[in-house]
């Protein structure tokens, strides 16, 4: 028997990434994966890279999750709309109508995008930071 890994990245609220290689087993769903990583309802972000699918809590705002700086340039940098997106973002790959895993040539391309985006982005403050002086 094969063993399904379902690999994916999750975009922290306070901008770092890491990425996920989830052991399937026989009860579990990319879906529940994915909305475990989420931590809320789905949100299907869209973007113009059909091979990639991106996923956000679709009721983050009303639970006062924190803004998501660096997924949200990265959903802007990969052509979809501009928002304050919050809590984790998922990225995932799609194939049709499939979520599937993310190949080793996409982590690598989100990977340099990441970090080109937390080079030229600002300094992120923490909510719960002291403001200094």
């Amino acid at each position: 028997m094969t063993e399904a890994i379902f690999t994916y990245l999750v975009i922290a609220e306070d901008g770092t990434s890491h990425e996920h290689h989830h052991r399937m087993a026989d009860t579990d769903t990319i879906d529940d994966v994915v909305l475990a990583a989420v931590g809320g309802w789905l949100e299907d972000i869209r973007v113009d890279d059909h091979t990639l699918a991106l996923w956000c809590d679709e009721e983050g705002g009303l639970r006062r999750r924190p803004v998501n700086p660096v997924g949200s340039r990265l959903v802007l940098r990969l052509g979809g709309r501009a928002a304050a997106y919050v809590g984790p973002i998922v990225v995932t790959g799609v194939r049709g109508a499939n979520t599937v895993s993310l190949t080793q040539d996409q982590l690598d391309q989100l990977d340099q995008l990441l970090a080109d985006l937390q080079v030229a982005g600002p300094p992120q403050v923490r909510r719960d930071a002291p403001a200094s002086s």
